[in-house]
Parts: structure tokens; sequence; C-alpha cells
């Protein structure tokens, strides 16, 4: 699956295309590999308190918000990856969940 991926990094918008490579479905959660600019593997599921995210290549794990609440899964992850690494990962999320 393609996805569109769009950032403004300081003055400039920032426009790239990624594709999803594989998404597997464990039933508690799904594991998924994307390739754009960047490639990740991360965890996406459900718990008891809402949605989560981790990357383990990263060490980054938190909560997310529904999954198609795109900016502000993007604002939490740039809080540990880069603007356009965020962004990457945040829009196959709200896609395909």
């Amino acid at each position: 699956m393609a996805f569109h991926c769009h950032k403004k990094i300081g003055r400039k918008y920032e426009q790239w295309d990624g594709y999803m490579k594989s998404i597997r479905n464990y039933g508690s959660h799904y594991e998924i590999q994307i390739e754009s600019r960047s490639g990740f593997f991360f965890l996406v599921g459900n718990y008891v308190n809402d949605n989560f995210i981790r990357i383990p290549a990263f060490g980054v794990g938190y909560d997310l918000s529904c999954y198609s609440n795109y900016f502000w899964n993007n604002e939490n992850l740039a809080r540990f990856l880069n603007p356009v690494d965020a962004a990457t990962v945040a829009e196959p999320c709200e896609l395909c969940m």
C-alpha cells in the first residue's frame, strides 16, 4: 500500500512517498514494515488504556491517540524521532487502522 507523507519543517513544506512493505496481524497487535526516506519496523496495538506504538530499533514506545489522529500522533512521535521519520510513521497508522 502506497502512502504520501507531508510535513512543514521550518519554512519549507516537504512531501515524499512511502509504501507499506508488509503488515502482520498477531491478534493483539500489528507488525508493520514501511519504506520511505527511511525504513521502519514498528508495532501498533490496543491495550486497556488505548493504543500503543513501539519502534524497537529506536527504543521508542508510547501511547497513541486513535489511529486516525495524524496530528497528535505525529507531534508526539516527533519528540523521539526527527520530523521526517515521525511523519513517515504517523501516516500509515492513520491509513491502515
